[in-house]
């Protein structure tokens, strides 16, 4: 399981339930690594996309109990989720919001993010892996540009204990 988010540089993810930046490049990279996959959402996340991201298979983990999404699954209890993806073999993205992904982080081995280095008034934030040393950097792409704002893609990837 892994996550896959942006974030500005105070690991800001979101606010008012929308996300910072739209990176045009950042969102082909995201589309990318998630297409013909599942992806994990809240119903916040959900909604402020519109619907179901096409492509993918749309997990959404929603308190209330008559939550219903006709283009996605429905999940009340996280560990139904883990049911349901016991005979799938795909990749499962978890793609936010905050209270997600702080639910799902202990069952993630990856996180690739994308360090937006500008920053934008936020109330939703991300977990900052480069101050937790249970996981470390595997990967990072060339510092791009987009509209004169800079990022690059990071994976990190939690470290095991052997």
């Amino acid at each position: 399981m892994k996550i896959i988010l942006a974030v500005d540089k105070n690991w800001g993810i979101g606010k008012n339930g929308k996300m910072l930046f739209h990176i045009k490049k950042d969102l082909g990279h995201f589309k990318e690594l998630t297409s013909g996959n599942i992806c994990i959402m809240g119903r916040k996340t959900y909604e402020s996309m519109g619907g179901a991201l096409p492509n993918r298979e749309n997990l959404i983990l929603s308190r209330n109990k008559t939550y219903q999404a006709p283009d996605a699954l429905v999940f009340n209890d996280y560990r139904d989720i883990f049911s349901y993806l016991e005979d799938k073999d795909k990749e499962v993205f978890v793609i936010g919001g905050e209270k997600i992904v702080e639910l799902f982080l202990d069952f993630c081995d990856e996180a690739i993010i994308t360090k937006i280095y500008a920053e934008r008034l936020a109330d939703s934030f991300l977990h900052n892996f480069d101050s937790d040393d249970r996981w470390e950097v595997i990967s990072k792409s060339d510092i791009m540009e987009e509209n004169g704002v800079s990022f690059q893609y990071i994976v990190y990837r939690r470290i095991i204990d052997e």
